[in-house]
């Protein structure tokens, strides 16, 4: 086959069968393809492009820009190593030799100029020991197999999958693939995407930094940030960096909702918190109903980073928010936010005197979560007793082992907070009959400690006196660390501490060392400092462990996001709101 010194650039290019599709999505009026695609056609050192797509309404977008040629994908690919190999095939057809080099590039990653295609190409043909120059960036979130790391001399070496993640390494962020054609042609089923990268970009590669913009489009958030990014390097409605030439020559085709009536104002909602609407669809019909909101629900499917909602919130004037951490830093960024609707009870993750401060309202549903904190604390405490889960490992591993366990009638409980939740607790106990129920709270109510025939004691003597010490007040400054070393060395040898409430508030490091040294008999714990947890006391027998799911029972969970929404949509409607932050939840911050 003829070889030739020409450089061509292959976008791939797909469009979902959902309401977001990340290639075609419209933004400034043309298709997110279209910024990659304007990118290889003003490359210096692209001599042709193509796109490679199976969807019709994407040929016939691309036909809008001149000099983009289409390619019909093969509907028998299955992977995107596939797709690249038979593309590659039609290209050589087409040009009737084999290029130098390809660009691969994608078609939901907008954030790419045609400058940084030229000096990927130049560093590629500068260097004849190069297969390939990749973008790369440390974004931890993908797959560990894709991951390289940097060599003495610059290069990037592909890792062996069996490994785990280290601080060194990065990963191919899509953005940009510069490879040499005989590389490319070296590729031979089985394809799988899996394990791509290495077989793509030969052993010798280059990587290319590019930090800011966002590597590629996978949610509906992201669009807000790619926006920005597209603005800042000079495009909008009319122009391109590139001058008009190919805007001129558009005229693109997208289906688009009908624009509302301008003179309506419209709020828009992000729903951070996840699930949401999964176990009735209430909460999200009420939003989808009010023709004065536009909505968003956290597609990520995780809690939100600070800086991922510092990027995401000033697009935004309400959040149906989670546990994410609201701070001061994120409040300030999000100028148009003028409500923060808390899906539950806790506010330590909310900067409440930042928000004030910024006139953005805080609503809450403190009442919501609290059956369900309290029926999983006496399920702890009956694990407790009978080493339930322990009992359960042993007979998963083959091991018959009738534990002799206690009853909580021969117990003394020390309840630590007895408000919404402690106060439950302190209902549920009397059906167990235990031998004393110890209590404290910085407000005391002893008309209830007299019905629930409970003592009221100082945080020391229950930590003295307790077979079960169980943990119910917000995490605040003066609660971090209630439980450290030095309330445990207090703990009875054969005492236990349960803690439902707020991770930050138990020493874990401390508490991992009197469980492993028998200290204290045993701990179970809902709530952690860093979650998903993954450290030490997951490796104790003695520690019980659930994954903050004091409030998943569905009749609070959706108790908790319907007051939610409904607070949101009072305030979209313009009526008073009814399940506002009351003044001494930020009395007490001021005091902290």
């Amino acid at each position: 086959m003829n070889r030739t010194n020409k450089t061509v650039a292959i976008i791939f290019a797909g469009e979902e069968e959902t309401e977001f599709n990340r290639c075609s999505f419209p933004i400034f009026g043309r298709p997110v393809f279209s910024y990659t695609a304007l990118a290889a056609l003003n490359a210096k050192r692209v001599d042709h492009c193509f796109i490679s797509t199976g969807s019709e309404r994407i040929i016939q977008e691309a036909k809008a820009l001149e000099g983009l040629i289409p390619l019909r994908r093969n509907s028998e690919c299955d992977s995107l190593m596939e797709e690249i190999s038979h593309s590659l095939k039609k290209v050589i057809d087409s040009l009737g030799g084999v290029p130098f080099s390809v660009v691969l590039l994608l078609g939901n990653s907008p954030c790419i100029l045609s400058e940084a295609i030229d000096n990927a190409l130049e560093t590629l043909e500068m260097n004849p020991d190069l297969d390939s120059v990749v973008t790369v960036g440390k974004r931890r979130e993908f797959n560990p197999a894709l991951s390289f790391k940097l060599g003495e001399k610059g290069l990037a070496k592909p890792f062996r999958q069996d490994r785990e993640l280290l601080d060194f390494e990065y990963f191919s962020d899509n953005r940009l693939s510069v490879v040499k054609t005989e590389t490319l042609l070296k590729l031979e089923p089985p394809y799988s995407d899996d394990c791509s990268y290495s077989r793509i970009y030969g052993e010798s590669i280059h990587p290319f930094f590019q930090e800011n913009g966002v590597s590629d489009i996978d949610y509906p958030w992201q669009i807000p940030l790619v926006e920005r990014w597209l603005k800042n390097k000079g495009f909008n409605e009319n122009e391109t960096p590139y001058g008009e030439l190919h805007q001129k020559k558009s005229g693109f085709v997208f289906v688009q909702e009908p624009l509302r009536d301008k003179a309506e104002k419209t709020l828009k909602v992000f729903i951070s918190t996840v699930p949401f609407g999964e176990i009735d669809p209430y909460p999200v019909n009420i939003l989808k109903n009010e023709p004065k909101c536009e909505y968003i629900i956290n597609p990520i499917g995780r809690k939100l980073k600070e800086h991922e909602l510092a990027e995401i919130l000033p697009d935004y004037d309400i959040i149906i928010a989670g546990t994410e951490p609201i701070t001061e830093h994120v409040l300030k960024k999000a100028k148009k936010l003028k409500l923060i609707s808390r899906v539950g009870i806790g506010l330590d993750s909310v900067d409440l005197l930042a928000a004030r401060e910024l006139g953005i309202n805080v609503s809450y549903t403190p009442d919501a979560p609290a059956p369900a904190v309290a029926e999983l604390t006496i399920g702890h405490m009956l694990s407790i007793c009978r080493y339930l889960p322990l009992v359960d490992r042993k007979l998963r591993d083959g091991i018959w082992q009738r534990i002799m366990g206690g009853r909580l009638a021969n117990k003394t409980i020390g309840i630590i907070g007895t408000g919404r939740v402690g106060s439950r607790v302190l209902r549920h106990l009397q059906g167990f009959g235990p031998q004393k129920i110890l209590v404290n709270d910085i407000a005391p109510d002893y008309n209830l400690y007299e019905l629930y025939h409970a003592e009221f004691a100082s945080k020391e003597e229950i930590y003295k006196n307790a077979d079960i010490v169980t943990l119910h007040v917000p995490l605040t400054p003066s609660t971090t660390k209630l439980v450290s070393e030095k309330e445990l060395l207090m703990m009875k040898p054969e005492a236990a501490l349960i803690n439902t409430a707020r991770g930050g508030m138990v020493d874990e490091q401390a508490l991992y060392h009197a469980l492993k040294d028998k200290r204290i008999a045993a701990a179970a714990v809902d709530v952690f400092e860093n979650e998903p947890y993954g450290g030490e006391l997951a490796t104790l027998d003695n520690c019980f462990m659930t994954c903050h799911m004091g409030s998943c029972t569905t009749d609070c969970r959706f108790a908790m996001e319907k007051l939610a929404t409904e607070e949101a949509v009072r305030y979209i409607t313009g009526k008073e709101l009814e399940l506002s932050v009351p003044d001494y939840e930020y009395e007490l911050k001021n005091k902290n």
